[in-house]
């Protein structure tokens, strides 16, 4: 399994929890380039190369291993005793509380770690 972290973007005097979701290994990358081709629409750019047309589409569904977000229960680091976050903080922290949004913003602006879960 691979661990995504996000890091929390801290306002002053604000504490948000870092966060983090479980993945299957390599795939979170393999999303990232797909999405990194595709255009505003979700359409394929023009200048696509035709060996990357090839490649089967990479479904969010297929890249993490559940929906659930985790953080330690200190709410910085990723090693120790792990805890979800209250749904007030992922609002707040993600301005959503769609599941599957905030899995694609951890994959896409995450740090993708190994882990030995």
């Amino acid at each position: 399994m691979e661990k995504i972290v996000y890091k929390a973007p801290n306002a002053p005097g604000q504490h948000m929890p870092d966060v983090f979701i479980m993945a299957q290994p390599g795939m979170a990358a393999k999303y990232r380039a797909q999405r990194s081709h595709q255009g505003p629409m979700g359409n394929h750019q023009k200048h696509v190369k035709e060996s990357d047309m090839t490649e089967p589409a990479v479904a969010l569904v297929d890249v993490v291993q559940s929906f659930e977000v985790f953080q330690t229960v200190t709410g910085r680091g990723f090693n120790g005793k792990v805890a979800r976050p209250a749904q007030c903080d992922l609002e707040a922290l993600f301005n959503t509380h769609d599941e599957q949004a905030i899995a694609e913003e951890i994959i896409m602006k995450g740090d993708i770690q190994n882990s030995h879960v």
